[in-house]
Protein backbone atom coordinates (compact mmCIF):
# COMPACT_ATOMS: atom_id res chain seq x y z
CA UNK A 1 0.00 0.00 0.00
CA UNK A 2 2.81 2.39 0.85
CA UNK A 3 4.49 1.75 -2.49
CA UNK A 4 1.30 2.72 -4.39
CA UNK A 5 0.99 5.90 -2.33
CA UNK A 6 4.61 6.89 -2.97
CA UNK A 7 4.35 6.24 -6.69
CA UNK A 8 1.16 8.34 -6.96
CA UNK A 9 2.64 11.11 -4.86
CA UNK A 10 5.75 11.33 -7.05
CA UNK A 11 3.71 11.79 -10.25
CA UNK A 12 3.04 15.39 -11.09
CA UNK A 13 2.37 17.15 -14.37
CA UNK A 14 5.35 18.57 -16.19
CA UNK A 15 5.32 22.20 -17.18
CA UNK A 16 6.41 22.98 -20.71
CA UNK A 17 7.57 26.36 -21.90
CA UNK A 18 6.15 28.06 -24.97
CA UNK A 19 6.86 26.39 -28.32
CA UNK A 20 7.35 29.68 -30.12
CA UNK A 21 6.29 33.26 -30.04
CA UNK A 22 2.62 34.13 -30.49
CA UNK A 23 1.70 35.02 -34.04
CA UNK A 24 -0.76 37.74 -34.90
CA UNK A 25 -2.39 35.86 -37.79
CA UNK A 26 -4.50 38.81 -38.91
CA UNK A 27 -1.44 41.06 -39.09
CA UNK A 28 0.45 38.35 -41.01
CA UNK A 29 -2.37 38.33 -43.59
CA UNK A 30 -1.89 42.02 -44.35
CA UNK A 31 -0.06 42.72 -47.56
CA UNK A 32 -0.26 41.96 -51.26
CA UNK A 33 -0.73 38.35 -52.34
CA UNK A 34 -0.63 36.72 -55.75
CA UNK A 35 -2.79 33.73 -56.61
CA UNK A 36 -0.48 30.79 -57.40
CA UNK A 37 -2.72 27.71 -57.41
CA UNK A 38 -6.43 26.84 -57.63
CA UNK A 39 -7.90 23.44 -56.83
CA UNK A 40 -11.50 22.56 -57.64
CA UNK A 41 -13.20 19.88 -55.54
CA UNK A 42 -16.43 18.08 -56.38
CA UNK A 43 -17.95 17.97 -52.89
CA UNK A 44 -20.61 15.43 -53.89
CA UNK A 45 -17.98 13.06 -55.31
CA UNK A 46 -15.92 13.47 -52.12
CA UNK A 47 -18.95 12.63 -49.98
CA UNK A 48 -19.64 9.49 -52.02
CA UNK A 49 -15.99 8.39 -52.01
CA UNK A 50 -15.49 8.62 -55.78
CA UNK A 51 -11.85 8.40 -56.90
CA UNK A 52 -11.85 11.60 -58.96
CA UNK A 53 -12.86 14.44 -56.72
CA UNK A 54 -10.16 17.13 -57.00
CA UNK A 55 -8.54 18.82 -59.95
CA UNK A 56 -5.82 21.46 -60.19
CA UNK A 57 -7.38 24.07 -62.50
CA UNK A 58 -4.65 26.72 -62.21
CA UNK A 59 -3.66 26.41 -65.88
CA UNK A 60 -7.25 26.17 -67.19
CA UNK A 61 -7.83 29.91 -66.71
CA UNK A 62 -5.35 32.75 -66.16
CA UNK A 63 -5.74 32.58 -62.36
CA UNK A 64 -2.18 33.75 -61.78
CA UNK A 65 -3.24 37.22 -63.00
CA UNK A 66 -5.17 37.75 -59.74
CA UNK A 67 -3.75 39.63 -56.75
CA UNK A 68 -5.38 40.58 -53.47
CA UNK A 69 -4.21 43.35 -51.16
CA UNK A 70 -5.36 43.14 -47.54
CA UNK A 71 -4.81 46.34 -45.59
CA UNK A 72 -4.97 46.93 -41.84
CA UNK A 73 -3.49 48.95 -39.03
CA UNK A 74 -0.28 48.37 -37.04
CA UNK A 75 -2.06 46.31 -34.36
CA UNK A 76 -3.46 43.93 -36.97
CA UNK A 77 -7.04 45.18 -37.23
CA UNK A 78 -8.38 44.47 -40.76
CA UNK A 79 -9.21 47.40 -43.01
CA UNK A 80 -9.71 47.72 -46.76
CA UNK A 81 -9.04 45.13 -49.43
CA UNK A 82 -8.58 45.29 -53.19
CA UNK A 83 -8.74 42.41 -55.63
CA UNK A 84 -7.09 42.94 -59.01
CA UNK A 85 -8.41 40.06 -61.11
CA UNK A 86 -6.61 40.72 -64.40
CA UNK A 87 -8.07 38.12 -66.79
CA UNK A 88 -8.75 35.58 -64.06
CA UNK A 89 -12.22 34.40 -63.03
CA UNK A 90 -13.69 36.17 -60.01
CA UNK A 91 -13.16 34.76 -56.53
CA UNK A 92 -15.65 37.24 -55.01
CA UNK A 93 -18.62 39.21 -56.30
CA UNK A 94 -16.77 42.52 -55.90
CA UNK A 95 -13.17 43.74 -56.09
CA UNK A 96 -12.94 46.28 -53.26
CA UNK A 97 -14.32 46.94 -49.82
CA UNK A 98 -13.42 45.99 -46.27
CA UNK A 99 -12.46 42.68 -44.73
CA UNK A 100 -13.01 41.19 -41.30
CA UNK A 101 -12.32 37.93 -39.50
CA UNK A 102 -14.52 35.85 -37.23
CA UNK A 103 -11.89 35.63 -34.47
CA UNK A 104 -8.95 38.02 -34.04
CA UNK A 105 -6.70 35.43 -32.35
CA UNK A 106 -7.53 32.28 -34.36
CA UNK A 107 -9.52 33.28 -37.45
CA UNK A 108 -11.20 30.65 -39.61
CA UNK A 109 -13.45 32.87 -41.76
CA UNK A 110 -12.48 35.98 -43.71
CA UNK A 111 -15.49 38.09 -44.67
CA UNK A 112 -15.13 40.43 -47.62
CA UNK A 113 -17.70 43.22 -47.54
CA UNK A 114 -18.83 45.88 -49.97
CA UNK A 115 -21.83 47.84 -48.69
CA UNK A 116 -24.38 45.25 -47.61
CA UNK A 117 -22.98 42.45 -49.81
CA UNK A 118 -20.62 39.98 -48.14
CA UNK A 119 -18.56 37.01 -49.25
CA UNK A 120 -17.25 34.49 -46.71
CA UNK A 121 -14.06 32.57 -47.41
CA UNK A 122 -12.61 29.89 -45.15
CA UNK A 123 -9.02 30.48 -44.11
CA UNK A 124 -6.71 27.49 -44.49
CA UNK A 125 -3.91 26.37 -42.20
CA UNK A 126 -1.59 28.95 -40.63
CA UNK A 127 1.39 26.60 -41.05
CA UNK A 128 2.73 28.26 -44.20
CA UNK A 129 1.81 31.85 -43.34
CA UNK A 130 5.31 32.61 -41.98
CA UNK A 131 6.82 31.31 -45.23
CA UNK A 132 4.62 33.64 -47.27
CA UNK A 133 1.67 31.42 -48.26
CA UNK A 134 -1.95 31.18 -47.22
CA UNK A 135 -5.10 29.47 -48.46
CA UNK A 136 -8.70 30.54 -48.89
CA UNK A 137 -11.58 28.19 -49.65
CA UNK A 138 -14.86 29.15 -51.30
CA UNK A 139 -17.77 26.71 -51.26
CA UNK A 140 -20.60 27.00 -53.77
CA UNK A 141 -23.92 25.59 -52.55
CA UNK A 142 -27.28 24.70 -54.05
CA UNK A 143 -30.26 24.35 -51.73
CA UNK A 144 -27.89 24.50 -48.74
CA UNK A 145 -25.78 21.57 -49.98
CA UNK A 146 -22.11 22.00 -50.90
CA UNK A 147 -21.68 21.24 -54.60
CA UNK A 148 -18.20 22.42 -55.49
CA UNK A 149 -15.39 24.16 -53.63
CA UNK A 150 -12.32 26.07 -54.72
CA UNK A 151 -9.11 26.28 -52.72
CA UNK A 152 -6.98 29.29 -53.59
CA UNK A 153 -3.29 29.33 -52.68
CA UNK A 154 -1.75 32.77 -52.35
CA UNK A 155 1.91 33.73 -52.14
CA UNK A 156 3.18 37.02 -50.70
CA UNK A 157 4.38 39.46 -53.36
Amino acid sequence: MAICFISLWSCKPEEFGPIGSDTNVVKELQGTWGLTKVTQKDEDAATKGFPYKELDITAVYPYKDLTIALQGDASGTPGAFTITPGNSPKIADFNAGTWAVDNAIAPTIITLKNGTVTSDLTLGSYAELKSGKFYLKKVKKANGKAIVSYTYQFTRK
